[in-house]
């Protein structure tokens, strides 16, 4: 059995297939790993050369990687320290390439391009770009990326939304079968084909669709990879390096996004991959055992060894579901013992502010709660049978994981 990244298993539902576009692993424990040293061995802060079982600098890792034209990085899209660490990235790879690079994001949409570019240039709040994120991601895991898309905007860095849009998502299956003669596109490497039978079978049982589940990958990983090649074939791209950050095995072993791009172009490129050893888990495992087949291949050009901790035991929930319509944003269902229901707060209220913002839509009281962490206040006004009330809402401690879909938009 092979240790992976638990959060992995998470885009194999099959509807989770339509909806979602992203896998993420944790390299420590899985086959390919360095020949010379096991990534279970490393220590936090550890650059592991994987080839060569080398360890690097990050000042040196800097300059093995001068002269490639794309740094893939690997994310596990849950863990702080992974988003910590590409925020590092950008800000040191701006500094060494003033103007040259770029960042491609997985969480964006190709049809959210001109929004983002709105965003960057200053003509959109942050408010309206949540609303953006939300349309191809998950506006629950802003919190995650803040801080580093707010540096991508404050150092004027190209950001290139690099995925299939979620509206598109929900009619690949049909197009992608459509287009390929009747069947779904299938790996056409065949030790991903491998990896990602054994994944599929470790996580539904060998119940669903399989082929479906290629289909989705392939298109998804096609659509990535012709994206990069046509920035950085563009006029705007071609004096640019570009990093590229994505779920793990969307680059991991390189038969993903790496090898689609190096086959049309023969750029030099350099995979890298956090690793997380047993004991730099903080607040939760995060790796599951699955049967993985033993593939002839590197895992990555380096594994940089974080720490793992989520979210989940210090984000904040109002606890509430909402309703968008004309006359203002509806509460319809309070969460029993949740912040809501502990100010009293009742279904068919309306929200009219919080926090001294006038609220039109749903996606206001979101943004604002984003911004709140375990013992922060927000001041809510209310309409309750045409009367005007103010709230006072104390986010106390973390609701149960059962109701942490309450806040999203019905």
């Amino acid at each position: 059995m092979t240790v992976l990244n638990r959060n992995f298993f998470l885009f194999f539902l099959l509807v989770g297939v339509l909806m979602t576009g992203c896998t993420t692993m944790d390299s420590s424990g899985v086959p390919g790993g360095s020949p010379y040293r096991d990534p279970g061995t490393l220590k936090r802060g550890e650059i592991l050369h994987v080839p060569t079982g080398v360890m690097v600098s990050e000042k040196d890792f800097y300059q093995l990687t001068a002269g490639n034209r794309i740094i893939y990085f690997g994310e596990s899209h849950d863990n702080v320290y992974a988003h910590r660490l590409e925020l590092e990235m950008v800000k040191a790879l701006h500094h060494r390439y003033q103007g040259q690079l770029a960042v491609g994001m997985e969480m964006f949409g190709r049809r959210s391009q001109k929004d983002i570019d709105r965003w960057l240039a200053g003509k959109m709040d942050d408010r309206e770009f949540l609303s953006v994120f939300g349309r191809d991601w998950s506006i629950l895991d802003y919190p995650y990326y803040r801080d580093l898309l707010r540096t991508i905007r404050e150092q004027r860095i190209p950001l290139r939304a690099i995925n299939v849009s979620c509206s598109e998502k929900m009619s690949l299956p049909h197009e992608s079968k459509e287009l390929n003669g009747g069947t779904y596109p299938q790996p056409d490497d065949p030790y991903q084909q491998q990896a990602l039978a054994a994944l599929f079978a470790g996580h539904a049982g060998g119940h669903g669709h399989l082929e479906m589940f290629y289909g989705m990958q392939m298109l998804w990983e096609k659509t990535m990879a012709e994206s990069i090649i046509d920035y950085l074939d563009s006029p705007a791209g071609r004096d640019r390096k570009m990093l590229v950050l994505t779920g793990g095995f969307h680059v991991a072993y390189g038969f993903g996004i790496p090898r689609k791009v190096f086959k049309q172009r023969q750029w030099p490129y350099t995979i890298v991959m956090p690793t997380t050893p047993a004991e730099l888990e903080e607040n939760e495992p995060q790796r599951m055992e699955v049967d993985f087949p033993e593939l002839p291949l590197y895992v990555a050009d380096y594994l940089w060894c974080i720490p793992y901790r989520n979210l989940n035991d210090s984000r904040v929930r109002l606890g509430v579901q909402l309703q968008d319509g004309e006359s203002g944003v509806k509460i319809v269902l309070v969460q029993p013992e949740s912040a809501a229901a502990v100010a009293d707060i009742l279904a068919g209220d309306l929200i009219t502010s919080i926090d001294g913002q006038i609220v039109r839509r749903s996606q206001d009281v979101q943004y604002a709660v984003l911004n709140k962490k375990i013992g922060d206040c927000s001041h809510l006004t209310l309409i309750r049978n045409s009367r005007e009330l103010e709230v006072t809402v104390l986010f106390a401690a973390p609701m149960k994981k059962d109701t942490q879909a309450g806040e999203q938009k019905q």
